[in-house]
C-alpha cells in the first residue's frame, strides 16, 4: 500500500464551515470514483488543540501502489473534468484554510498489525 499524508492548519472560526466543505468534497469523489484512484480516505482533526486559536486537520489517502497513485496524480494534472473538479474544490477549501501551513508526503507501507 501507499499512502498520502497531508496535513494543514485551519482558523477555529472555519471549523465547522471546513467540514462540511470536506463533506461535500468527498460526496463529488465518491460520485466520481472511476476518476479518483484511491481506495480509501480519512479526513482527520487532531485532539485536544483546546489552547490554539488553530486547529490541524489531515488526510490519509490510501492507494493500492505506486501506479493507482500516479494515475491519480496524471488525472488532476490532464483530465479536464479532475481538473475542473479540483479548481471547484480549491476555491471553496483554500480560503478556509491557513496559507502555506499544507504539506503532504508519500509513504510506503512495511509492517501491518491488524
Amino acid at each position: 500500500m501507499l499512502y498520502e499524508i497531508a496535513q494543514w492548519r485551519v482558523p477555529k472560526e472555519n471549523s465547522k464551515k471546513h467540514l462540511e466543505c470536506w463533506r461535500e468534497i468527498l460526496d463529488s469523489q465518491r460520485s466520481h470514483r472511476e476518476k479518483f484512484h484511491y481506495t480509501r480516505t480519512r479526513i482527520l482533526q487532531l485532539a485536544d488543540e483546546e489552547s490554539s486559536e488553530e486547529e490541524t486537520w489531515g488526510w490519509i489517502d490510501e492507494y493500492e501502489d505506486r501506479e493507482a497513485y500516479d494515475k491519480m496524480t496524471k488525472a488532476i494534472e490532464e483530465d479536464p473534468e479532475v481538473v475542473k473538479l479540483k479548481n471547484q474544490y480549491h476555491s471553496k477549501w483554500d480560503p478556509l484554510r491557513v496559507q502555506g501551513s499544507f504539506k503532504a508526503q508519500l509513504w510506503t507501507e512495511k509492517l501491518r498489525v491488524d
